[in-house]
């Protein structure tokens, strides 16, 4: 069974850990976001040299006789 008694030292742990998962979580946010915007101007730089491939397709290859 898990143990959560930190005894004298709860008011020094559980903050601690409540921060670095706040941390954490923002550091996925940021992540997520950043990446969305990568893929949303990487689709914008395609439709703008005329490619209709989006970012996540792969190259179609024509069949070889």
């Amino acid at each position: 069974m898990l143990d959560f008694d930190a005894s004298p030292y709860g008011a020094y742990v559980w903050p601690a850990f409540a921060i670095t998962a706040l941390v954490f979580a923002g550091l996925i946010a940021d992540s997520l976001a950043r990446a969305r915007r990568w893929r949303t101007r990487t689709e914008r730089l395609r439709r703008a040299e005329g490619t209709t491939q989006s970012a996540d397709a792969a190259p179609v290859r024509e069949p070889t006789p």
